[in-house]
């Protein structure tokens, strides 16, 4: 008969070879040779929490830690799970017992300032990540952590230094083409500009590039983005060439040689180092035309009502979605409001939960099928600039919106993404931007009956124009 080690080590196999149902049977086998083997119990742990079931993956960890509570690994994978799950004062514990057990351990340190930060405990995040030595492997990711902090605070010229921490961390790392800019005008040099991140980001880094542009005599320049951004990007920057990003994400652009060039999320250490240096222009990026009209046409069919876009889902991994979206069946305060006819604007597998708003609301939503926005981002630029209001949580829908100058209400957590600061009710990325935030962890419903009552207001006043008009 095999030990309870040789089922483990049989489960170990299993998970590397991707059979997950068979990895467990055997940690379980494990369990029933030994029931307190806390390697078993902690690897059961890890799956679960793969699969989102938190509860499960906290009681795996915890029977680890009570058959070994010097199992340190255990400890970091429960602060872990407690830190997915919004529990952070939790996690912020089980980190701290973590590094009582190994104390060079700098990836534990990271995590447990991430969530000091998101605690808004910002100078113990700080104090946390300045331990970590620059001789660390991890001594690009805790500059790039410091940077959140800095940003978040409105320290701006700080905060972008440490921002480059990002270009060391996976998956950022990327060779430029040429020399990097110097920040000073381009006075005839070529430049091309390699974008990075998300749709939002490159949306909203693009901003920078009147500022880059204006007076500089710049010779060639190219931008390079996401292939459905092309389209928007050629038609807003007709100064320099839109390119779509290789599919390899390695790969250089195809563009010859160049003087210079830079990360698109490199601009604003140069051009934005205050405030009082970001332009106060609205709407950088301009939709197609003859689409924003066919929109207008379209919407002008639901009749006079007030129309306003809404999006509730964001996030491009598990922990930024759970913390970012908002579950439709508490939207219902801002479906009550009288004179406003809503639009669906939410993109990806959540916009058909728009469905149902019937059962849960007693009205119907759009399922959001008459715009593949996943697909064509510059039809769907097009349908938000045709509305008078969107109403997002963070996600590339309220930066596109934004960006096409519509006013927009953002809904934010309580602890927000470092774009967005602490406190401010505006943010000087956008100027058509209103910031709503949560006041406490997870309290979307208070913040959702804040939401209503403003939009009532601003749909009555609304209404009382157009009669006065």
């Amino acid at each position: 008969m095999a030990s309870a080690d040789e089922e483990y080590i049989r489960g170990v196999r299993c998970e590397e070879i991707l059979r997950p149902a068979k990895a467990i049977e055997h940690y379980l086998r494990a369990l029933s040779l030994q029931p307190d083997h806390a390697p078993s119990h902690n690897n059961i742990g890890v799956m679960r929490q793969q699969c989102g079931e938190h509860d499960a993956a906290v009681a795996a960890y915890q029977k680890a830690l009570e058959a070994n509570p010097q199992y340190a690994v255990a400890w970091y994978n429960l602060g872990n799970c407690f830190r997915e799950a919004n529990r952070l004062e939790q996690a912020v514990e089980c980190y701290r017992h973590a590094l009582t057990l190994m104390s060079t351990d700098d990836e534990t340190r990271i995590n447990l300032a991430i969530v000091l930060k998101d605690l808004r405990q910002l100078d113990e995040a700080l104090v946390v990540l300045d331990e970590i030595p620059s001789s660390s492997p991890h001594a690009g990711k805790a500059q790039f952590n410091r940077s959140m902090v800095h940003l978040l605070r409105g320290q701006l010229g700080q905060g972008w230094d440490d921002y480059e921490g990002r270009l060391h961390v996976e998956p950022n790392k990327r060779s430029l083409p040429a020399s990097r800019w110097d920040g000073r005008k381009l006075a005839g040099r070529s430049i091309v500009l390699l974008s990075e991140q998300g749709i939002g980001d490159q949306v909203m880094f693009a901003s920078c590039l009147a500022d880059l542009l204006k007076g500089s005599g710049a010779g060639a320049g190219f931008v390079e983005c996401d292939p459905r951004l092309v389209p928007l990007f050629a038609r807003s920057f007709p100064q320099i060439k839109a390119i779509a990003r290789p599919a390899d994400p390695a790969a250089l652009p195809p563009v010859g040689p160049c003087d210079t060039a830079e990360y698109t999320g490199s601009l604003p250490r140069s051009l934005r180092r205050r405030i009082d240096e970001f332009p106060q222009t609205a709407g950088y990026l301009r939709p197609n035309p003859e689409l924003v009209a066919k929109w207008r046409s379209s919407f002008a069919r639901l009749g006079g009502a007030f129309k306003v876009g809404i999006s509730w889902h964001g996030g491009k991994d598990r922990e930024t979605r759970r913390r970012r979206s908002i579950p439709l069946d508490l939207c219902g305060p801002l479906f009550d409001v009288p004179g406003v006819q809503f639009v669906n604007v939410q993109y990806g597998w959540a916009a058909a939960d728009a469905v149902r708003a019937a059962e849960l609301f007693g009205f119907s939503l759009d399922d959001g099928s008459d715009c593949n926005a996943l697909q064509d981002l510059d039809d769907f630029a097009s349908k938000i600039a045709a509305l008078d209001l969107i109403v997002s949580v963070d996600n590339s829908t309220a930066h596109l919106a934004a960006a096409v100058g519509r006013p927009v209400w953002t809904l934010l957590p309580f602890a927000p993404d470092w774009r967005w600061m602490l406190d401010r009710e505006t943010t000087p990325w956008y100027p058509t931007m209103r910031l709503l935030r949560c006041r406490s962890a997870d309290n979307w419903t208070e913040l959702l009956q804040r939401a209503a009552r403003l939009l009532t207001s601003t749909a009555f006043s609304r209404e009382f124009q157009s009669r006065a008009a």
